[in-house]
């Protein structure tokens, strides 16, 4: 199902973050208010107040794939390409880039291939990418340096290890320019096994030499481990060469691709593919300050407009302006009605607009919203709790703010969010998983039951469209007007969901009447794996457990963490 969002249009180009039905305060709080939350130094300053509702597992770009890491990642690092703040469906444009990247399509027999060539007549594709002079690295120890031009900390004794605790314990910081080599270098760190890249498998099918370097990477890393018996000994990456990655000069870096894959564009616009300096790997891989949990995904080192000045995921994170960001400009264009909106009276202005980003921690919605209203915080979604007291519905149908919110002064922006979501069925699992007849019916009667139109009323509040295919509102390939037939039956020019009663008389084709497990003569049982654990999802997991009940299943549900929970991901554990 697709879900209505807002877009967080404060920070930058690159990032397209989202709050659901998303509420922004107008009214800073001045001088003389007596409750005002932060300190009164901070007043007349341009901070951003928000909240974060679970600490992010990963800001190392090599693993970090979340939206809620991507809230932090996508204002630090810089990957090669961007999406246009304003365009829809999304654009892709430069970052880093002086332009988009060149391709070049080779054929069986080395020949270059026009730009339409079919498919199949395309053995390698190359991308050429060449990055804009100049742009410099945040501050940070990593890129220290002495007189003599050593790195300070690159080889820390125990002695001089003993007062560090945070990365600000370190007195001195370096910084460099950006070059074509740290780019490689990240792609090189997505094939070390070590750091389990959630998109290594899907990389590794394309990009020329990806599967060999992660073997040799491998194996040397069980070598040293036996000739060390360190538990992770340093690997300098920039003594292995990928076949398919090569740095052309500074400012340049070429990949090559198995066949014909336009969607590397799309790759270049993910943290996964922003670069990494040789320099953090060797500063972060000293074990003394690994177990003081200095690390990279603790301390992120990017390009980015901002960088992470303190990381307490179990209090506030806070982001700091990049004194070197090397700048960037607020869109002149954008979509019809942009600019009847506001969404252009910054048009030209340079970037980032504020100095400091303070993200708190707030586990439940309902604190989060009263905390809002009260000044803590300068945005909020709107939950169902709170939608009443937020949203007016117009005759005919359309969201407005309440009087009680305008007196306030606060502003509502709603957009459509390219996501979705979307229950997953283990094709490993021996009763719900296969190809089987039997598996293939209890599928789709489960389906049929899950309302998704009824799960969107109460609690989205009709904000969503229940999704008929895999790609959302938004994204280039939606397709308006498609039907899943599996769960729907027209009617004319509309769409309706299948009857509870075909979804049972699938049930009963597929050997469980009535729901029953015919091993067992009970109730077939079937376990709901996920990482919802909080007050707020108490009620969804009780109304999933409803919806499998209308088919006499009866749903047992496994609530996990999240590291956890994606290692049943990987391994094949998981059943829904």
């Amino acid at each position: 199902m697709n879900k209505t969002l807002k877009d967080n249009r404060i920070f930058r180009t690159i990032t397209q973050s989202a709050l659901l039905g998303a509420l922004l305060s107008m009214t800073a709080c001045g001088d003389g208010a007596w409750n005002n939350p932060y300190p009164a130094s901070d007043s007349g300053r341009n901070i951003l107040y928000s909240a974060f509702t679970e600490r992010p597992k990963h800001l190392d770009p090599a693993r970090a794939y979340t939206s809620r890491q991507v809230v932090f990642t996508g204002q630090i690092y810089e990957p090669p390409l961007q999406y246009h703040f304003l365009k829809r469906p999304y654009e892709l444009i430069p970052l880093t880039t002086e332009g988009m990247p060149e391709v070049r399509l080779i054929g069986k027999e080395g020949e270059t291939l026009d730009s339409g060539a079919a498919p199949d007549d395309v053995a390698f594709s190359e991308y050429t990418v060449r990055i804009q002079p100049g742009i410099q690295y945040q501050p940070h120890p990593a890129f220290a340096q002495d007189e003599q031009g050593a790195y300070r900390y690159h080889a820390l004794s125990e002695e001089q290890l003993e007062p560090l605790h945070t990365l600000a314990d370190f007195a001195h910081s370096g910084s460099r320019e950006l070059t074509a080599a740290d780019y490689v270098h990240q792609i090189k760190r997505l094939a070390f096994p070590r750091l389990h890249c959630p998109i290594a498998g899907v990389i590794g099918e394309y990009i020329v030499g990806f599967r060999e370097l992660e073997k040799q990477l491998n194996e040397e890393e069980q070598r040293l481990k036996k000739e060390s018996g360190e538990e992770r000994p340093y690997l300098d990456l920039r003594d292995f060469s990928m076949q398919g990655v090569e740095v052309l000069d500074r400012y340049s870096f070429r990949v090559r691709l198995k066949g014909k894959y336009p969607q590397f564009l799309y790759w270049m616009a993910m943290p996964f593919f922003a670069p990494m300096p040789w320099e953090a790997d060797r500063f972060y891989a000293q074990e003394g300050l690994r177990t003081r949990n200095i690390k990279l995904d603790w301390y992120p080192v990017g390009t980015g407009p901002f960088m992470l000045t303190e990381n307490n995921p179990n209090l506030r994170m806070v982001m700091e302006r990049n004194p070197n960001f090397h700048g960037e400009l607020y869109p002149s264009e954008g979509e019809e009605g942009d600019r009847e909106k506001g969404l252009l009276q910054d048009a030209g202005r340079p970037l980032p607009f504020i100095e400091k980003a303070v993200y708190s921690l707030e586990k439940e919605s309902i604190p989060y919203w009263n905390k809002f209203l009260q000044g803590y915080y300068d945005a909020s979604g709107v939950s169902s709790d709170s939608f009443d007291q937020a949203i007016s519905m117009g005759q005919q149908g359309e969201a407005t703010l309440s009087e009680e919110m305008a007196a306030k002064g606060i502003k509502l922006v709603t957009a459509v969010e390219t996501s979705i979501f979307y229950m997953g069925f283990n094709w490993l699992d021996p009763v719900i998983g296969g190809d089987s007849e039997r598996a293939r019916l209890l599928r789709r009667a489960i389906s049929i039951a899950v309302d998704y139109e009824e799960f969107i009323s109460i609690f989205l509040n009709d904000r969503g469209v229940p999704a008929q295919g895999p790609i959302p509102l938004g994204i280039f390939g939606h397709r308006e007007g498609d039907v899943n037939p599996y769960v729907y039956e027209r009617e004319g020019d509309k769409r309706r969901r299948k009857s509870i009663e075909a979804a049972r008389e699938l049930m009963t084709e597929a050997g469980y009447p009535g729901g029953r497990d015919p091993k067992t003569g009970k109730a077939l049982i079937l376990y709901y794996d996920t990482t919802a654990t909080g007050p707020d999802d108490k009620a969804r997991l009780n109304w999933f457990r409803k919806q499998f009940k209308k088919l006499g299943i009866e749903l047992m549900i496994r609530a996990t963490d999240y590291n956890r929970f994606q290692e049943k991901m990987r391994k094949g554990t998981a059943q829904v």
